[in-house]
C-alpha cells in the first residue's frame, strides 16, 4: 500500500516503528517529543480503529471525494495543532506544522492507516532545570494517548524526570540543559568575556517565539 498525500514542510526526526494494535473503536494517538537547546519537535501519529475510521476520515476529507488533497491533510493538520499545548517554564509555545502525511481511504477503513503528523516551536534553553509542558486533547471522546519523550542527542541536555497524567493526555518533563563548553576553553577567554558568560549561565529563563 502506498501514501496518497505527503506535505512536507521541512526535515526533523526521524520517525518511528507503527503503533501498536488497539481496539477497534479507538483513536489512538501517539506522541514524541525531541528536545533540544533551541525547539521541541513534536511527532504525532494518529491511528483510527475500524469503527471510528469513517468518523476521523470525514475530518479530513472535506469535499467528501474519498481522497486526500494537500490542502485538506494540512487542514486537518492544523485542527489537531490547535488542540495541542506546550509550554516551557510555564511560557506557553506556539507549534509551527512542517510535516502532514495521510494515508488512502482503504488503509483507514482497514484500521491499517497512520495519519504522520510533524511540528516544532522555537525555544531558546539557558543552562539550568527547565519545565517542559505538552497535552493533546484532540478527539478526546474515542482517543487513547501515548507520549514519550526521545533520548536528547546530545549529552549536554538530560531528562531528570518525567510525569504523565493517568490517560496520558499529556507529559511534565524536568529538564537539564548543561554548559557546552569544555574545560580548557575558560583560559582562552578574556575576562570581560568571562563576566559576560557567567552572567548568562546564573539565567534559567526561555523564550518562545
Amino acid at each position: 500500500m502506498r501514501r496518497i498525500c505527503v506535505l512536507a514542510l521541512g526535515l526533523l526526526l526521524p520517525g518511528s516503528a507503527p503503533a501498536e494494535a488497539h481496539r477497534l473503536d479507538e483513536y489512538l494517538q501517539a506522541t514524541r517529543l525531541g528536545i533540544s537547546r533551541d525547539r521541541v519537535v513534536v511527532e504525532l501519529d494518529l491511528t483510527p480503529g475500524v469503527l471510528v475510521a469513517a468518523q476521523v476520515f470525514a475530518m479530513i476529507d472535506r469535499d467528501g471525494d474519498a481522497r486526500v488533497s494537500p490542502v485538506e491533510i494540512e487542514g486537518y493538520a492544523r485542527r489537531v495543532l490547535r488542540d495541542l499545548s506546550l509550554s516551557v517554564d510555564d511560557r506557553p509555545c506556539a507549534l509551527t506544522l512542517t510535516r502532514a502525511e495521510s494515508p488512502s481511504w482503504d488503509e483507514i477503513r482497514e484500521g491499517e492507516g497512520t495519519i504522520h503528523l510533524e511540528a516544532f516551536a522555537d525555544t531558546a534553553l539557558a543552562r539550568g532545570v527547565h519545565r517542559i509542558r505538552y497535552a493533546n486533547m484532540h478527539e478526546s471522546t474515542s482517543g487513547v494517548f501515548l507520549v514519550n519523550a526521545l533520548k536528547p542527542s546530545t549529552r549536554a541536555i538530560a531528562i531528570r524526570s518525567q510525569r504523565r497524567d493517568v490517560q496520558q493526555h499529556g507529559i511534565d518533563l524536568d529538564v537539564d540543559v548543561a554548559t557546552s563548553l569544555g574545560t580548557a576553553t575558560w583560559f582562552v577567554i578574556p575576562v570581560a568575556a568571562l563576566a559576560a558568560l557567567l552572567i548568562r549561565r546564573r539565567r534559567t529563563t526561555v523564550s518562545c517565539r
